[in-house]
């Protein structure tokens, strides 16, 4: 106690900004329900399925060096490979499903860039590619094209159908196995692994010597009865409507603007405007940014709310949350409720860019409030000196906005984290 003491003045937003907060809650999202409503992507002209259901990097145990494809990650989070039926912002190993549209060109027209879920490159873990397909009709002659970059596993409506463990180049349909397509939803599951180098997956359904082209996929789990929405006119149809939101806010007609996002919220839920409607929503009630607005902070707090609870892997859903922290702290002036928020900050988004803003949020508050005690990293007054130039070097990077694209440093962050949490005996 008596070197924290003598610490107190060294800890500001900086050293706070390392994120020493333990999480506070499970970062798995509750069981969820198949939907009845969802959008559908088709292939390409070739048959290759460019939409996936993604999540990278997933690391397996050193004993499967060499043997990956004999690993099921998911087995740890209470899952398996051969039944999960993913979603959008369900976390596994603290990374999170998400939905990538790929478009073939950075290595070749139907080659999918697997290195951009992760958000840059990695070594010796898994990426899980998964996809709800839609046949019209049942193809009992179906073959499952594929390769990938390294080792490649297929899983089919939850069967193993293939798995080659190599290290290589991709070259389109190299892996070819027999892989029948029932008349409705089917569930394909892409395992690839990644040793080094690129990382790669390309992947199609053939008969004989031709492509099937007439399959439809989904990136959200869906019923068996699921409405079936082709997504690029449901999102055209919402993008237009959303043009209306912006028209009444700039013009100041703050309950037009209101029902517009409601009507987006409502009959197009699925879009990929939705979330910007509900974001825009809590933006009309109360403007964190100093715009014009109705002035209403609670409202503005239950909009964002909903925000978080209906697309929490959203992007928005981040700013939502710093938005949530704020409005607590600097308009309702509950700085209790203020700091839970920001202290949620990291375990909901463990992987974010903008955790760091967080916890300076909260450095600054607790600063401000003169608990200084409450922002120490360390009981050792080097170690905590060394952390403190350390913390400043980072935030003339992130000034520069090095921090969001340089994923090198980002791990070494993750890792100065857990060497934090570990000295002062946190979970």
């Amino acid at each position: 106690m008596k070197i924290r003491k003598q610490m107190g003045m060294l800890v500001v937003a900086l050293v706070c900004g390392l994120g020493f907060v333990a999480p506070v809650g499970a970062a798995d999202a509750p069981a969820a329900r198949d939907l009845d409503d969802v959008l559908v992507y088709p292939t390409m002209e070739d048959g290759s399925i460019m939409h996936w259901l993604c999540i990278s990097p997933l690391r397996y145990d050193v004993a499967f060096l060499g043997d990956s494809m004999s690993a099921d990650v998911l087995e740890a989070g209470g899952r398996n490979e051969l039944t999960v039926r993913p979603r959008a912002g369900e976390a596994v190993q603290r990374q999170r499903w998400q939905k990538m549209h790929f478009n073939g060109a950075v290595q070749g027209p139907s080659m999918c860039e697997l290195f951009a879920v992760s958000g840059g490159y990695f070594e010796y873990g898994l990426t899980y590619c998964c996809a709800y397909v839609y046949s019209p009709v049942d193809h009992p002659n179906a073959v499952a094209a594929a390769s990938a970059d390294d080792a490649l596993k297929m899983i089919v409506n939850g069967k193993k159908i293939w798995s080659n463990q190599i290290q290589r180049s991709p070259t389109y349909d190299s892996d070819q196995v027999a892989a029948p397509l029932k008349k409705g939803w089917n569930t394909v599951l892409m395992v690839v692994d990644q040793v080094s180098g690129g990382h790669l997956l390309c992947a199609r359904f053939i008969e004989g010597d031709k492509p099937v082209t007439d399959l439809e996929i989904a990136l959200d789990p869906p019923a068996d009865n699921a409405t079936r929405h082709p997504a690029a006119a449901y999102n055209k149809e919402a993008a237009d409507l959303m043009r209306h939101v912006d028209e009444f806010k700039g013009a100041g007609k703050w309950a037009e603007a209101i029902g517009a996002c409601d009507q987006v919220l409502s009959k197009y839920p699925l879009a990929d405007v939705a979330p910007r409607a509900a974001y825009m929503k809590a933006q009309v009630y109360y403007s964190t940014g100093g715009e014009k607005s109705l002035g209403q902070p609670d409202q503005s707090i239950e909009a964002l709310e909903a925000l978080l609870a209906r697309y929490p892997q959203d992007l928005l859903a981040e700013y939502a949350l710093l938005d949530v922290g704020q409005l607590r702290e600097q308009a309702l002036k509950d700085l209790v409720q203020a700091e839970a928020t920001y202290r949620s900050f990291e375990d909901r988004y463990p992987q974010s860019t903008l955790a760091a803003r967080s916890v300076v949020a909260l450095a600054r508050m607790l600063a401000e409030g003169r608990k200084f005690e409450d922002a120490l990293l360390f009981s050792d007054k080097d170690k905590a000196k060394q952390q403190y130039q350390a913390a400043v070097a980072m935030a003339k990077d992130w000034h520069d906005n090095k921090y969001g694209v340089d994923v090198g440093k980002q791990a070494w962050l993750r890792e100065v984290m857990e060497s934090i949490r570990g000295h002062l005996g946190t979970p």
